[in-house]
């Protein structure tokens, strides 16, 4: 079995995976209690407050709902620095072939340390702290399929790496 995927990175996918880490993580919470908050405070207090105080309770809310995002935007967009890499993937029982702009690196089944699918991408994450973001125009129709194999590939290898 194969799955083989030709893509070039975007900065929205890195955007993505980060938004994704951000909410289903620590952080997660506090975002979520102070955009609840901030939204509660608005409506109880938004008539008997002064205008600066509304002004300080409108930036709170856009803090969590605008400004971080964009601020993990401009992150993604810096770590790109203006490239944006051709990729080819190949999946296959034996391992995974990579080519990164005619570079390219054979990986085993044993370096991969987990496989993480969100509603719109695929991240695998390497042992040696890389990353492969899979969005869902790149998978198509194979989505659940390849997530079903690269799982059972990562299981098996793992139970032979500590067996």
């Amino acid at each position: 079995m194969q799955y083989e995927y030709h893509y070039r990175v975007k900065t929205s996918d890195l955007w993505q995976a980060s938004m994704y880490y951000a909410y289903s993580s620590y952080l997660a919470v506090i975002n979520i209690v102070c955009i609840v908050s901030s939204i509660v405070l608005m409506i109880r207090l938004w008539d008997t407050s002064p205008a600066w105080f509304k002004g300080i309770l409108i930036v709170f809310l856009l803090l969590f709902t605008v400004i971080q995002p964009l601020i993990v935007l401009l992150r993604a967009k810096s770590r790109l620095a203006g490239k944006f890499p051709e990729l080819t993937l190949v999946f296959t029982e034996d391992g995974i072939r990579i080519t990164a702009d005619h570079e390219h690196q054979e990986k085993s089944w044993e370096q991969v340390l987990g496989l993480v699918s969100k509603p719109t991408i695929v991240v695998v994450y390497m042992a040696d702290g890389n990353g492969y973001i899979l969005r869902n125009s790149v998978l198509g129709n194979t989505k659940k399929a390849f997530v079903d194999f690269a799982k059972r590939m990562v299981a098996e290898h793992r139970v032979r790496r500590a067996g």
